[in-house]
C-alpha cells in the first residue's frame, strides 16, 4: 500500500518520540547507552528503528514460532478462527518498554467486557532469537496473573522464533527494530497491532496505554462483523480512526445524524466501561 510521505515521517517520528522517552527514563539504573549526536538527526542507535503501516497487507502465516509449552506452531494457527488478532512484538527481559506495551494491554483489556480466547486472540512474539521457552512461559504466567483472568490464558499466547521468521513478521508489519551492541538491548518502537481472522493487517496503536475504547474499536473494525452487539457494532458508524490524534474520534456522519445515535451507542459502551472501572478499583 502507498503512503504520503507526510504520514510515513510522521509515523517515524512517533515512533521515535514513543521509544525515546522510556529510553531516557531508564537512564543508567538499567545501563543504558546515551543517544549522543546533532538534535536534529537520527540517533545512531535507533537508526531504522521506525513503523511503516502495511495496513490491508496480509501477514505471512506460515512464520514458524515456538509457544511457551515449547511446541511449534505457526501463526496461522491463530487465524481463520472467526476472531481478529492482536499482535504484539517484544523481548521477555526488556528492561522498560516492552513491559509499558504490555502492562499498557493488560490494563486496557481490564476494562473491557472483551476476552482473548472468546471475542479475539492475542500473539505475543519476541524479536530476540536468543530467548528461550523459559522465559516466553515465565513472561506468560506474570501477565496472565496480572491480567487477573485465568480464563485469558487459552487466548492470550506467547511465543520464541528464529532469527529469521522473527524478521519475516516484522517486516510484514512494518515493525523496525535493531541490537544496540553498547547498551546491550533491542530497541524497537511502542505499537501494537490488529489483523482480521483471515490475516489482513488492519489498525496500529501507539504508544504504551491504550484506552478501551481504541481497543474496542480496532477489534470490532478487525473482526468484519464477526464479533459484538448490533449496539457495539453501532460504534463503529459513530467513530473513525484519526490518524493525526492516533485515535477514534466520532464520526462526521455520526454528526450530521445527530445526537440520539451517537448518545445511545456511546453512552451505553461508557456507562459499562464506568461500572467495570469501579469494580476494578474496588478490587
Amino acid at each position: 500500500m502507498t503512503w504520503s510521505f507526510a504520514r510515513r515521517a510522521k509515523g517515524r517520528a512517533l515512533a521515535l518520540a514513543l521509544l525515546l522517552v522510556p529510553l531516557q527514563a531508564a537512564g543508567q539504573k538499567y545501563g543504558l547507552a546515551p543517544l549522543q549526536g546533532d538534535a536534529n538527526v537520527m540517533p545512531r542507535q535507533l537508526e531504522g528503528v521506525t513503523v511503516e503501516e502495511h495496513l490491508g497487507e496480509m501477514l505471512p502465516l506460515d512464520v514458524r514460532l515456538t509457544n511457551h509449552e515449547g511446541k511449534r506452531v505457526t501463526l496461522g494457527e491463530y487465524f481463520g478462527k472467526g476472531r481478529p488478532v492482536l499482535l504484539n512484538l517484544v523481548y521477555y527481559e526488556c528492561p522498560m518498554l516492552c513491559g509499558l506495551v504490555l502492562q499498557g494491554i493488560v490494563k486496557g483489556i481490564k476494562q473491557l467486557d472483551y476476552l482473548p480466547g472468546r471475542e479475539f486472540e492475542v500473539v505475543t512474539v519476541t524479536i530476540d532469537p536468543e530467548e528461550g521457552t523459559d522465559l516466553a512461559a515465565a513472561k506468560r504466567e506474570s501477565v496472565l496473573e496480572e491480567l487477573g483472568k485465568p480464563e485469558a490464558g487459552r487466548g492470550w499466547h506467547f511465543h520464541t522464533a528464529e532469527e529469521g521468521e522473527i524478521a519475516r513478521l516484522a517486516s510484514a508489519l512494518g515493525f523496525g527494530y535493531r541490537w544496540d551492541e553498547r547498551g546491550k538491548q533491542w530497541a524497537h518502537p511502542a505499537v501494537i497491532f490488529f489483523a482480521s481472522p483471515e490475516g489482513k493487517i488492519t489498525r496500529y496503536l501507539y504508544g504504551i496505554e491504550y484506552r478501551p475504547l481504541d481497543l474496542k474499536l480496532a477489534v470490532l473494525e478487525s473482526a468484519e462483523g464477526k464479533v459484538g452487539s448490533t449496539l457495539e457494532k453501532l460504534l463503529l458508524f459513530c467513530f473513525h480512526y484519526d490518524g493525526d490524534s492516533q485515535a477514534y474520534r466520532i464520526a462526521e456522519r455520526a454528526r450530521m445524524i445527530g445526537g440520539a445515535v451517537v448518545v445511545l451507542a456511546v453512552g451505553g459502551f461508557l456507562a459499562v466501561m464506568w461500572r467495570r472501572s469501579s469494580r476494578i478499583q474496588k478490587g
